[in-house]
C-alpha cells in the first residue's frame, strides 16, 4: 500500500512542477546554509586526539621576571603558555611522564640531496622530542620516528612529510636517502602518512587551522646547530638578551618552546601537578621564578578554550545558520499548504469514492517524504559547491575543515526528510479537514 502512496506522490510532484521546485529548492537552500555552517564548525571544533585527549597536558609555568607580569587580562595576571629551552630539558630529564615532548621551531632552506642549490626552498622546520610521533598518533607511511639517540644526541635526522615525499621523491620510499638542510645533510627515517590534526593544537593558536611542517628534526640538532629564526618564530624574555650569542640565549629564561606530556591517566593529574609545583618551588630557592606560583596544565580542550580556538562564534554563526534553515521550512510549509489545498477537488473525489482521512494524511506524507528526500540531495549539492567555495576563498585553511565527512552527509540527508515531514504536518492535517460533500460541489 506503501507503494501505492508514494506512486501517487511521485504523480503529484511531476503535476505540479513549478511549485515543486520551489518547495525541493527552498529546502536544499536551506539544508545547504545549515550544514556548511555546521561543517566547517564541527570540523573547526572537534576533538584532534579523542582516544587521549584527557591525557595530554600542556605545561605553563610561572617563569616570568619580577618587575611585570607576562599578561593581565581582565584584572587577572597570565602566565606565558611556552617555556624556556633550560625548563624543557628540565622537565624532560626528570622523565615524570609517560611521554614528553618540547616543541619549537625554524627556517632554512631546504632540498633534496639530489636537487640542485637553486631548486631549495625556505620551509619552516618543526623541531621536537621523538615522544612527539607516538604521543599525537603520527601515522607513518615509511620508516619511523628517530631513536631515542638520536634525540639525546642532536643527529641530523628527520621525518616528512607525506606531501613533502611526493614532491622530492615522487612518492617512493625515501628512507636513508637525504635532504639538504642549510649546509647539514639530514637522513631520512620516517615519512609521515597523511596526517591532519584539525585543530592543530600543539603549537601557536594562530596556526591552529594550517597544515603540519613538512620536516621534522630532533631539538636537540637545533640546539647543536645553534639555528634560531628570531624574525620567524614567537619568543619573549623578560631579560634583556639582545646582541649575545646562542648559548646565552637558550640559557637564559626567554620561552620559545612549548612543552607537552601524556600521562598514564587522566587520574595522574594531580600528580603530576605536585611535581610541576615541587620544580617551581626548587626553581624559586635558586632565584629564579619570582612571582607567584601559577603554573597549570591545561588538556587539550583547556588550551584551545584559553587560546579563544574554540569559542561560542562558531556556536552563533551555527544557530544563524539554523534560523535561516527555519525560514526556508517557514515558507516550504507555505507552500506545501498552498499545494494541498489546491487538490481539494481530488481530496473531495478520493473521500466520495471511499478513501479515508488516512489515506489522504499517507499520500501527503509521502510527498512531504518525497520532496524532503529530492531536498536533501540538492542541498548536499549545494553544501559541497558551497564548502567549494570557502576553500578557494579561506586558501590557508587546511582543506579537511571543508570536507563533510559520511556522518554528516547522513545527518543531511536525515534532518532534510524529518523537518520536510514536520513542517507538512500543519498542512496535511488542514488537507485531511477538507469535507467532500463542499468540494463535491463546486465540480
Amino acid at each position: 500500500m506503501l507503494s501505492y502512496y508514494f506512486k501517487l506522490a511521485w504523480l503529484s510532484l511531476r503535476k505540479t512542477p513549478l511549485l515543486s521546485v520551489l518547495m525541493v529548492s527552498t529546502i536544499a537552500l536551506g539544508i545547504a546554509a545549515a550544514m556548511v555552517t555546521y561543517t566547517v564548525s564541527y570540523m573547526m571544533t572537534k576533538d584532534p586526539l579523542p582516544e587521549k585527549s584527557d591525557r595530554v597536558f600542556t605545561v605553563q609555568l610561572s617563569s616570568w621576571g619580577p618587575d611585570q607580569p607576562y599578561l593581565m587580562v581582565d584584572g587577572q595576571e597570565e602566565i606565558p603558555a611556552m617555556v624556556s629551552y633550560r625548563d624543557a630539558r628540565s622537565l624532560k630529564a626528570a622523565a615524570k611522564a609517560k611521554q614528553e615532548t618540547a616543541i619549537g621551531l625554524f627556517k632554512i632552506m631546504s632540498r633534496a640531496e639530489e636537487q640542485n642549490r637553486r631548486d631549495a626552498q625556505m620551509r619552516m622546520i618543526r623541531t621536537t622530542h621523538n615522544d612527539f610521533f607516538s604521543m599525537f598518533q603520527v601515522p607513518f607511511l615509511y620508516g619511523n620516528a628517530w631513536s631515542e639517540q638520536d634525540d639525546s644526541s642532536g643527529n641530523p635526522v628527520v621525518v616528512i612529510t607525506k606531501a613533502l615525499n611526493d614532491e622530492l621523491f615522487g612518492g617512493a620510499n625515501s628512507v636513508g636517502r637525504h635532504i639538504v638542510m642549510g649546509e647539514s645533510l639530514m637522513q631520512i627515517v620516517g615519512v609521515m602518512d597523511d596526517w591532519f590534526p584539525i585543530p592543530r593544537f600543539y603549537y601557536l593558536s594562530s596556526q591552529a587551522y594550517q597544515d603540519p611542517e613538512a620536516l621534522f628534526v630532533p631539538l636537540e640538532y637545533q640546539i647543536n646547530q645553534q639555528i634560531f629564526s628570531h624574525n620567524d618564530v614567537t619568543w619573549s624574555c623578560w631579560q634583556d638578551v639582545e646582541d649575545v650569542d646562542f648559548s646565552v640565549f637558550i640559557a637564559s629564561d626567554c620561552i620559545w618552546l612549548f612543552y607537552w606530556a601524556e600521562l598514564e591517566s587522566a587520574e595522574d593529574r594531580a600528580d603530576y601537578m605536585d611535581f610541576i609545583n615541587a620544580y617551581v618551588d626548587e626553581q624559586k630557592s635558586t632565584g629564579r621564578f619570582a612571582r607567584e606560583n601559577l603554573s597549570r596544565l591545561f588538556t587539550i580542550d583547556d588550551y584551545l578554550r584559553w587560546a579563544e580556538v574554540l569559542s561560542n562564534e562558531n556556536d552563533m554563526a551555527v544557530w544563524l545558520a539554523f534560523a535561516f534553515l527555519l525560514a526556508c521550512l517557514l515558507n516550504c510549509m507555505s507552500l506545501m499548504m498552498t499545494k494541498f489545498y489546491g487538490k481539494g477537488s481530488e481530496i473531495g473525489l478520493r473521500r466520495a469514492v471511499g478513501a479515508s482521512r488516512n489515506d489522504i494524511c499517507w499520500q501527503f506524507l509521502c510527498e512531504a517524504f518525497l520532496i524532503g528526500i529530492l531536498g536533501g540531495v540538492l542541498g548536499l549539492i549545494f553544501a559541497q559547491l558551497g564548502l567549494q567555495l570557502i576553500q578557494q576563498i579561506f586558501t590557508y585553511l587546511n582543506v579537511t575543515v571543508m570536507q563533510m565527512d559520511l556522518n554528516i552527509m547522513l545527518m543531511t540527508l536525515i534532518l532534510s526528510v524529518v523537518t520536510s515531514v514536520l513542517f507538512g504536518l500543519w498542512p496535511i492535517y488542514r488537507a485531511a479537514q477538507i469535507q467532500p460533500s463542499s468540494q463535491l460541489k463546486s465540480l
